[in-house]
């Protein structure tokens, strides 16, 4: 697909946010907020952010955090059970919804005691250090996919390729470089070039290409990516997974609340740095987030500003965060969080067996509880 020049230079202005967000995190680990040692490695230039961007980095990067690695833990136990649905699902870690879940129980048998094998789709990966963080730790899926326009892979290759920090976790000798440099293939990890606009017709041929397995329990991250596009593009990523998917769990960061004032404002900021966000009126609040999913068959789906995220902190959590530098902007931080949110969705096709439909429905389901 040929895009004209404006598009061309709408594309160049999205590709730089990844290098704001990518200083910002670094700021958020070298004052104690996060710990993450791969992240220095996309910065060129160190900066120290302001309190309020170092907080809102760190609310960002746990949270998603928080889906990803109970997505890698969840399991069904090995022993007979039951599985719980959960219609309007908990979160896990730091999140917490604040609807009441509705359950159903249903008698399943057991799954092998060696677990279900995952998939992780990063759409708009940028800069984001998350698989090596993760698997640094054992924590790893069957396949990790990144995907990004070939100018950002092909600067994140670079950087992988060249430092042994990374090469030594992705642990594979026959790491590979493709598409002249754009794309890194390995065992577990493939890092793609594409325009997401071009899902459907570019992207899942190359998926599956390399690995991506359907029938594979799999966890689709978006953290400010789908807002970036217009909305007939990003439903069509949501309609794909909903209908091709066995199972799924697509969690979602990105800007709501563009008709206040400080949304107005927000806005008119973003437009001054050139950068348009064409998905915030599409769904514009939580509960537009929750019904872009339930809206098209999805099972379950939840959404939470900012807010609710840094109020669901441990105390202990938010004593050592507040001993990290001094924090005044109480009430700025109360609206700009309340600018953000998280919103997730699962859901899982019928099977040739209902009972593993109802495993695979808990699994999904222990991805985004308690």
């Amino acid at each position: 697909m040929m895009h004209d020049e404006p598009q061309v230079a709408r594309d160049d202005v999205i590709k730089g946010t990844d290098d704001d967000a990518i200083i910002s995190k670094l700021s958020a680990v070298n004052l104690g907020y996060l710990d993450d040692s791969f992240v220095k490695h996309f910065v060129k230039r160190p900066s120290r952010r302001p309190p309020l961007i170092n907080r809102g980095s760190y609310i960002r990067t746990r949270s998603l955090d928080a889906f990803t690695e109970q997505f890698i833990k969840s399991n069904i136990p090995p022993e007979p059970t039951a599985a719980t649905t959960t219609t309007t699902p908990h979160t896990s870690a730091i999140i917490q919804s604040s609807s009441t879940p509705t359950t159903k129980t249903t008698a399943i048998s057991p799954i092998p005691a060696a677990g279900i094998k995952k998939q992780i789709v990063s759409l708009g990966c940028g800069s984001d250090t998350r698989y090596f963080k993760f698997k640094a730790k054992g924590l790893s899926a069957l396949k990790y996919f990144e995907i990004d326009f070939p100018e950002s892979t092909a600067k994140k290759a670079v950087v992988i390729k060249k430092n042994k920090a990374f090469t030594d976790i992705i642990g594979d000798p026959d790491l590979k470089l493709g598409m002249g440099g754009t794309e890194l293939y390995s065992n577990d990890y493939c890092l793609l070039s594409g325009d997401l606009r071009e899902f459907t017709e570019s992207i899942v041929p190359k998926l599956k290409a390399h690995g991506f397995d359907t029938s594979l329990p799999t966890l689709f991250l978006s953290e400010c990516v789908l807002i970036y596009i217009q909305p007939g593009d990003s439903d069509a990523i949501v309609n794909w997974v909903g209908t091709n998917m066995d199972a799924s769990l697509f969690v979602v960061y990105e800007q709501i609340n563009p008709a206040d004032a400080f949304g107005a404002m927000m806005l008119r900021n973003l437009k001054a740095r050139r950068i348009e966000l064409p998905g915030i009126h599409a769904y514009p609040s939580l509960k537009s987030q929750e019904e872009r999913f339930t809206s098209r068959g999805w099972q379950a789906a939840g959404a939470v500003n900012m807010n609710k995220l840094h109020e669901s902190l441990s105390e202990q959590e938010l004593k050592r965060i507040s001993s990290l530098e001094i924090f005044d902007e109480v009430e700025e931080w109360q609206l700009l969080a309340d600018h953000y949110c998280v919103a997730w969705a699962y859901q899982a096709k019928p099977q040739q067996s209902e009972t593993y439909r109802a495993q695979l429905i808990q699994l999904l389901s222990n991805s985004v509880s308690s």
